[in-house]
């Protein structure tokens, strides 16, 4: 007997208050890794941020904290204003 290596996503949402989210999640078939396994998370409403949470599909629509704008990068000279 061999011991198999499961991969499992825990949900990192947080409230204002503190309140975590302990919801965690793992494939009823043999993934060979995180990413195997998020791409099939994806599929069922669980969501990756930027900044490398994982949030289950109660809260994939609204993050804890409000996305930062893009930043616009350089204006050119051109367009620039004088």
């Amino acid at each position: 007997m061999t011991a198999g290596n499961i991969p499992t996503v825990r949900c990192d949402y947080a409230d204002q208050t503190g309140d975590e989210c302990d919801r965690e999640w793992s494939a009823p078939l043999p993934m060979p890794h995180h990413r195997a396994l998020r791409a099939w998370l994806r599929a069922r409403g669980w969501r990756r941020l930027r900044d490398g949470r994982d949030l289950c599909p109660d809260h994939a629509h609204r993050s804890s904290t409000p996305t930062a704008a893009r930043p616009l990068g350089r204006v050119p000279e051109s367009k620039a204003s004088t």
